[in-house]
């Protein structure tokens, strides 16, 4: 076809844009997102694409965002077609995004939240006390994410005398709601004085098992106080609602757990020490005052060797006190070394560091009573490195 005006491209581009946009005012599009770039002046630009196909876009920093987009993640935008005439490229001009089945779960999360206020489960009459010095601490969180590393560490470091039952937990998928539901019940039937039940950050799927109305039940009817710890800051579930106290992050609650450290425990020691001994001085002083009160008017003459008897007992006496304190000082001290070899002996992670190694199948832990015989491939972790084994059985 011959035109009929000759056009320079800026025109013809211009031309293209004003089609696009008249036919393209707004569609609404899903795919996942890649190349994914936050700009310093707060605008987005990324790519949306299926299996077959992939377009450009741009979403303003004008246009609001609730959550942080991710190469790989699926979404739904509302967008129009525009031109960018620099490079001659078409492009999505988004004016909202979100992620896909968003919807669907936050309104389930809704829902169940409103039936379980209604049926008084987030009421404050029902949260228990969290103990100030537990003896003993019970954690529910997956054996093999970052958290439960961090929260022992931070219990050994900061209150090493308590006792940690560590019960791994199945913390996302088709299972974990039942098995978190289970660890529960069996740190309720353990020492546990305290029980903590979270997990690390995820996006919502991740953390879904703890949106769910059995593991509202399971806490509700602890008998024991639980810190629930599920996610970042930002992060709240429904068993944040239910648990007797929330913690932005599983390391936070093993904070809370620790409230007075052992460091406190030492100082308060100490400052018994120093206000005792300080008490017995002033009790010296004051009936050396009084003795030397007597012997300055000259009463009995004779008083003086009893006084000095006196004085000499009391000496011995402050001597004998200040060693009895100093005895149960190092015994609480000995005490305190002790049960803190006994917590690094239990850490459920410490047979790696003596050469042993942790046997899973299918991310799932081999107990001590099955046969290897029973699977194909075995992965064998150690502490520094991991590799997977194939059983040979013998006929």
């Amino acid at each position: 076809m011959e035109n009929k005006k000759l056009m320079t491209i800026s025109e013809f581009t211009n031309l293209i844009k004003i089609i696009l946009n008249d036919n393209f005012d707004f569609v609404t599009l899903t795919g996942e997102i890649s190349n994914f770039k936050a700009h310093s002046s707060g605008h987005r630009y990324f790519t949306l694409k299926d299996q077959n196909a992939q377009i450009a876009a741009t979403m303003w920093k004008s246009r609001s965002l609730n959550f942080t987009p991710k190469d790989g993640m699926k979404v739904i935008v509302g967008a129009g077609l525009d031109v960018y005439p620099p490079r001659g490229n078409y492009q999505l001009d988004v004016l909202w995004m979100k992620q896909a089945g968003i919807g669907d779960l936050f309104q389930q999360f809704e829902e169940l939240k409103k039936k379980l206020s209604a049926l008084g489960y987030f009421d404050n009459e029902h949260k228990k006390q969290i103990p100030r010095m537990p003896n003993a601490i019970g954690i529910s969180t997956s054996p093999t994410g970052a958290a439960v590393r961090d929260m022992i560490m931070t219990l050994q470091r900061r209150y090493p005398i308590a006792e940690v039952y560590f019960r791994p937990t199945i913390v996302q998928g088709d299972d974990a709601a039942q098995d978190i539901a289970k660890a529960i019940k069996e740190l309720n039937d353990s020492p546990a004085e305290l029980i903590i039940v979270g997990r690390g950050g995820g996006s919502i799927e991740d953390l879904w098992a703890y949106n769910t109305e059995v593991v509202a039940n399971a806490i509700y009817k602890s008998k024991k106080p639980i810190i629930s710890a599920v996610g970042h800051e930002t992060d709240f579930t429904i068993a944040d609602f239910v648990a007797d106290l929330r913690a932005s992050t599983p390391t936070a609650a093993a904070e809370i757990a620790s409230a007075i450290t052992i460091d406190d425990l030492q100082d308060h020691l100490e400052n018994s020490k120093n206000k005792l001994i300080e008490l017995i001085n002033f009790e010296i002083s004051s009936r050396q005052k009084l003795v030397d009160d007597i012997i300055g008017k000259k009463t009995i003459r004779r008083i003086n060797e009893k006084i000095n008897l006196l004085k000499q007992k009391v000496d011995l006496f402050q001597t004998s006190i200040e060693r009895n304190i100093n005895y149960k000082l190092n015994n609480s001290r000995q005490l305190l070394q002790s049960s803190i070899a006994h917590l690094n002996s239990l850490h459920p992670l410490s047979p790696l560091d003596k050469g042993f190694a942790l046997l899973k199948s299918n991310g799932v832990i081999i107990e001590k009573n099955e046969s290897i015989e029973n699977f194909d491939i075995v992965e064998l972790i150690r502490k520094n490195d991991k590799v997977n084994v194939k059983i040979i059985k013998e006929n």
